[in-house]
């Protein structure tokens, strides 16, 4: 994953909201590791906003929580946001406030 961000950094593609979005790439990333694991004609992989519930459907989220307890305990936006230029960033936004 950490090659295809710097070969995008490098060399921007066309975003296409259907075949070449962030969720399609992690979809691809995810079927290398483990073959046929995500159909990428699978509805929910074209509304985002949903895609932690599908990692979730699919056991990819590891965790014993209910989908909902975990939604609410690793929702980060307002850690991200808050932290955005700290250089520890990823420790902060795992950090209980």
């Amino acid at each position: 994953m950490i090659k295809r961000a710097n070969k995008l950094k490098d060399s921007p593609e066309f975003y296409n909201t259907i075949t070449n979005t962030c969720t399609t790439n992690i979809i691809k990333h995810v079927n290398t590791i483990t073959p046929h694991r995500i159909s990428i004609l699978n509805f929910e992989v074209f509304f985002p906003e949903d895609s932690d519930e599908l990692a979730y459907k699919l056991g990819l989220i590891d965790t014993d929580l209910s989908f909902d307890e975990a939604r609410k305990r690793y929702f980060i936006n307002n850690k991200a946001e808050k932290y955005t230029d700290y250089p520890d960033f990823s420790v902060r936004i795992r950090g209980e406030e």
